[in-house]
């Protein structure tokens, strides 16, 4: 974000007047630092030694045990009714960022330091962690590179890799140009493309296509990084939307924005992009920090977020309007909450307060998760966690069907109430529990057996012993989470058929309804128990490269022996292999490197037809629109004398001299006749059409040898034979 930005300096007022009337008028409702000035003047605080910054998780927990305790009170209940939390268990970094890989591991990440990010003059690195469910150890991953990934985006390729965008400069919170991708196979982190334009805040989506769509952050023109890792900016695209902004691909393909602001639209990022702007209202609340969740197919939950409402709404994007209906408000009025798709396609509402204060309020936080049924359209309150968790808190769902509720703190505000929680608890849901209140967990059904990769609209196999108890098949889409957003999590459901030991499932139909990348497949019993997921990968539909001749142009023409010098532009999704150039069924070459071109040598007398073969890295092809080209026997100069005057003829004084010529070219046509003195030394003038003539006026006295010159449409030259003239002086 450019401080010095003209624009975005009238934008940082506005949002600031804005902000200081709802601060005026309804403290609940105060946007959480709409810029990056009010971020500062939220965050401003001076540093803390490592040691106090430690002991702040303590005194945070400290200071909300009571609030902690009288809300699980509050809560009775055996665990298959409303679920458990485990102790917290202390974390090397702040959960600000976190994100599923597809081997069962989290990525997390968060600064340069548990203090408010304004108060480091470096900003040169970023803490970040990988934690192993399973043994519940940590692997540092530190981001090297020299840049601070907070407050990036982020959402994970097709291979399952993360990728990020944008981040945080320095301490005056401006953005940066850097992409980053981490590989959960090696733990390593690399440098992607630079963007065009500085992000801190922006929203990472991954389109139908296998491309990463990357929205504000600062900037109200979207860019979009291609599957061959270069970048392009949506041009025609630019919208001023709020930072973080809820996008999801709808089942037209076009990336549906539900929020945070009331506006409803959809982004075409095709080309240079082009929004649509919807009349039919979303609701009356600026769901700032609030949760959405696509549940099913074209259908988003939102809910919380503002002034810590309890109002939750649904958006059908099935149709050709968006459709939006009330569904049961939460028990539990939430900002800085999070939602999370469960499983068996429920959601899970967790964190927050209840106050409506922009950051954190410790006295407000809510404990109490919430439980949204899509069938039934309500909310069931379930057990309360042991930490308050609010602003830069995450939630995440893992494959074994628990929730990672991780993080909050590293802020100005958070420093001066003293609010960090560098630490993370993991919820076990009800479903998970046998349905007699004995708190024991109930058995799950396994999948033994699923295919790595399920393509859109196929039928695959799932083999599983309880095949036939199985009521449920879904796909849940690996979750990224930050500032309350899940930027990539979907929820799919599945039809399934049984039979004896396996089921055959349908994976979904296109690419819009399962954007390609990783995906969770669980099944769930009729008890509603899910598996552990399976890891599944939908792939992108590869698409053929494209390819046309720029080079020779066509009808073009040569005079034998000829040198046809070929040349194409060849373009792909991923990556061109090679370009081949042919001559009918003939090939003549090929070139592995743009500029692909081919200097096509010796060629005889003839009429060719050229094309050229672009294949790509998946091994597709494309072939051009073919080009004719002719060989003509060599070229033949052109013919060029004068007609009149005659030689030795003799003008008046100052005479006006008319000299015509006749130029012809038996292969080829005369594009132009030059008239020269001087024996050709001085040029007169020229013509480029018959009867070619050229009137020389007021020549001067003397003799003249005259000459003509005709040039061919190959470039060949001939040179009259002279004419001699003599033009007489004042006295004769």
């Amino acid at each position: 974000m450019q401080l010095g930005d003209p624009a975005m300096g009238a934008r940082r007022a506005s949002l600031a007047i804005a902000a200081t009337l709802l601060v005026l008028s309804a403290p609940a409702a105060t946007l959480a630092h709409p810029t990056v000035e009010d971020h500062k003047q939220d965050d401003a605080s001076a540093p803390k030694t490592p040691q106090e910054e430690r002991a702040l998780t303590r005194r945070t927990q400290a200071a909300t045990a009571d609030d902690a305790q009288a809300a699980a009170l509050a809560v009775p209940g055996a665990p298959d009714d409303i679920g458990t939390w485990s102790e917290p268990d202390d974390w090397p970094v702040v959960g600000v960022h976190v994100a599923l890989l597809p081997n069962g591991k989290v990525l997390a990440y968060d600064s340069v330091g548990d203090n408010a990010t304004e108060t480091y003059p470096v900003h040169d690195h970023t803490r970040a962690t990988v934690w192993d469910p399973a043994t519940n150890t940590h692997t540092d991953v530190r981001v090297n590179t020299g840049y601070n990934v907070f407050c990036s985006g982020l959402a994970h390729l097709l291979d399952g890799s993360v990728f990020l965008a944008g981040g945080n400069k320095d301490s005056s919170l401006h953005g940066i140009v850097q992409t980053h991708v981490f590989n959960p196979t090696s733990n390593t982190w690399s440098r992607g493309e630079n963007m065009a334009d500085e992000r801190w805040y922006p929203t990472v989506t991954g389109l139908r296509n296998g491309e990463m769509l990357i929205t504000e952050g600062g900037p109200d023109i979207p860019e979009v990084r291609q599957r061959n890792g270069t970048i392009r900016r949506l041009s025609t695209a630019s919208r001023n939307l709020p930072l973080y902004p809820w996008l999801d691909v709808a089942p037209d393909g076009r990336a549906f924005y539900s929020g945070p602001d009331q506006t409803l639209r959809a982004l075409n990022p095709d080309g240079t992009g082009a929004w649509q702007s919807y009349v039919v209202p979303r609701d009356g609340i600026n769901r700032d920090y609030g949760g959405h969740a696509m549940y099913d197919v074209g259908k988003i939950l939102v809910a919380g977020g503002g002034g810590s409402v309890k109002d939750a709404r649904v958006i059908d994007v099935n149709g050709a309007t968006p459709a939006v209906s009330a569904t049961a408000p939460m028990a539990y009025g939430r900002r800085q909450n999070n939602l999370t798709l469960l499983a068996d396609g429920t959601a899970l509402a967790t964190g927050g307060n209840s106050s409506g204060a922009s950051l954190v309020d410790l006295n407000n936080g809510v404990y109490a998760a919430e439980l949204w049924n899509p069938a039934t359209g309500t909310w069931k309150t379930l057990a309360a966690q042991k930490v308050t968790r609010q602003y830069h808190s995450t939630a995440l769902l893992l494959p074994d069907g628990r929730v990672l509720s991780s993080g909050g703190g590293i802020c100005g505000t958070c420093d001066q109430v003293e609010y960090l929680a560098k630490n993370a608890e993991i919820f076990t849901p009800p479903y998970l529990y046998n349905k007699d209140g004995s708190g024991s967990l109930a058995p799950r059904p396994a999948v033994t057996g699923a295919p790595a990769t399920v393509a859109h609209g196929s039928p695959f196999e799932i083999t599983t012993p309880e095949a036939a108890s199985i009521a449920k098949v879904g796909l849940v889409r690996l979750g990224a989470v930050t500032h309350s957003v899940d930027m990539d999590q979907r929820y799919i459901p599945l039809a399934f058929t049984r039979g004896s030991g396996a089921l055959t499932a349908t994976a979904p139909a296109n690419e819009n309804i399962a954007p390609p990348g990783p995906y969770m497949l669980f099944v769930v019993n009729a008890d509603g128990v899910p598996s552990v997921a399976k890891m599944v990968s939908v792939p992108a539909v590869n698409a053929a490269p494209a390819v046309n001749l720029t080079q020779p142009a066509a009808g073009a023409a040569f005079f034998a022996p000829a040198t046809v010098n070929l040349a194409a532009n060849a373009t792909d999704d991923v990556s061109v292999s090679k370009v081949e150039f042919f001559n009918g069924a003939t090939k003549l070459g090929e070139d592995t490197s743009a500029p692909y071109a081919y200097a096509w040598t010796g060629v005889g007398l003839g009429t060719y037809s050229v094309t050229a073969r672009a294949t790509d890295g998946a091994g597709r092809s494309t072939t051009s629109a073919p080009v004719t080209v002719t060989v003509r026997p060599p070229n033949g100069a052109p013919t060029a004398s004068i007609t009149s005057p005659a030689n030795g003829a003799v003008f008046g004084w100052r005479a006006n001299v008319t000299i015509n010529a006749s130029a012809s070219d038996g292969d080829g046509s005369v594009t132009k006749v030059e008239f020269f003195r001087n024996d050709g030394a001085t040029k007169l003038g020229e013509d480029t059409t018959a009867p070619y003539s050229y009137i020389w006026r007021t020549a001067p006295s003397g003799t003249h040898s005259l000459r003509v010159r005709a040039t061919d449409n190959s470039g060949a030259v001939t040179t009259s034979a002279p004419v001699s003239i003599r033009v007489r002086g004042l006295f004769g």
